[in-house]
């Protein structure tokens, strides 16, 4: 089953998603969570699938909801038994059963999915104490927060926190910069505000500037997935932006604009037994870009007719990913510049 291509609505009906969500499985879990892995961008269409899911389930037990669908129902019949008026009349009253039915469902739902996505929903709020953290000295000042969260605060930055995360998100608000390695939690997402953009997780590291007077907000991410989102976006956050390690988002305060592109020197990705030496003999410039594809998670594009006949025989152990760039475009007599996230190469060939 091709998933990828299944909106919330899609997800909602089908029976295995369905079945993950109301009693899931070590097998079921598994799958989606690879799935969500390998394409993090329909992470909010399973979460929003989910709740779908959720709702219509919780419309079958909540009694509240019983009793109001079984009054609509009732002037659904009053309705049917009323005189006749036309040929067109039984169309209309299946449409009308089916327009309750959907606004009951859809009415449910959205009111989880705006507490579960909307980080500002009152329920986040209620006996909830918070703590002010402000970093004065010259050197890092370290936190460790309730659910095992970890932040280090750059100097003049301040950090508002939750004390203990009794709601049903963790909440934090910075001014200033700070590095965040945040404890995974799928049912409770992490979120922090800063300047004006938002920034969600479930359980990864990543670093966020935003001073007070500056005119931008980044975001650069380090391990994990991170979704970014100007604060005023509706609860849909249909505008979220999906960033993956070594990218980085950078918002606009003035006109909440969200751009994406690498971070300044992206880090390798892989483990480190699978970390193999860039040291390169003879080797295929194809092979070469592809080794650099895998070890920094970022997507490199090339011709590959014009590179096949090219080889390399250089050492970049000590070079960091640009750099390494350089020195082999250079060889090539290639270029290379950054579009977004992705790393275009070019050449008129070897």
């Amino acid at each position: 089953m091709n998933y990828y291509q299944f909106n919330a609505e899609d997800l909602a009906a089908d029976d295995a998603f369905k079945a993950w969500v109301c009693a899931p499985t070590p097998d079921t879990d598994t799958f989606w969570q690879a799935f969500l892995k390998d394409y993090p961008e329909r992470y909010y269409q399973v979460q929003e699938a989910r709740i779908l899911v959720a709702g219509l389930q919780q419309i079958q037990q909540d009694p509240a909801q019983t009793q109001r669908a079984e009054k609509l129902w009732d002037k659904i019949e009053t309705t049917i038994n009323a005189p006749k008026k036309g040929w067109w009349y039984p169309l209309q009253t299946w449409k009308i059963a089916a327009s309750v039915t959907l606004l009951l469902v859809v009415g449910w739902a959205a009111t989880i999915y705006f507490e579960e996505l909307n980080p500002v929903a009152e329920n986040t709020h209620l006996a909830t104490e918070w703590v002010e953290a402000v970093n004065d000295a010259r050197q890092q000042m370290h936190l460790q927060l309730a659910d095992g969260s970890q932040v280090w605060l750059e100097k003049n930055g301040k950090l508002r926190y939750q004390k203990d995360f009794s709601g049903t998100v963790r909440e934090v608000q910075l001014t200033g910069e700070a590095f965040f390695e945040v404890a995974k939690n799928p049912k409770k997402p992490f979120i922090v505000y800063a300047n004006g953009l938002v920034t969600k997780v479930l359980g990864t590291s990543f670093r966020i500037k935003a001073q007070a007077d500056a005119a931008t907000v980044t975001v650069d991410v380090k391990t994990g997935v991170v979704s970014v989102y100007a604060q005023k976006a509706d609860a849909s956050q249909k505008a979220a932006m999906v960033l993956l390690p070594n990218q980085k988002a950078v918002f606009q305060r003035e006109n909440a604009a969200l751009n994406k592109t690498l971070v300044e020197k992206p880090t390798i990705v892989l483990p480190k037994q699978e970390v193999q030496k860039f040291v390169y003999e003879d080797a295929s410039a194809v092979a070469v870009f592809e080794s650099l594809e895998k070890a920094y998670g970022v997507k490199v594009i090339y011709d590959e007719a014009t590179f096949q006949n090219c080889t390399i025989t250089i050492s970049l152990d000590d070079e960091d990913l640009f750099q390494k760039l350089e020195v082999i475009c250079k060889v090539l007599g290639a270029k290379y510049e950054i579009i977004e996230t992705q790393i275009i190469i070019s050449s008129n060939g070897c």
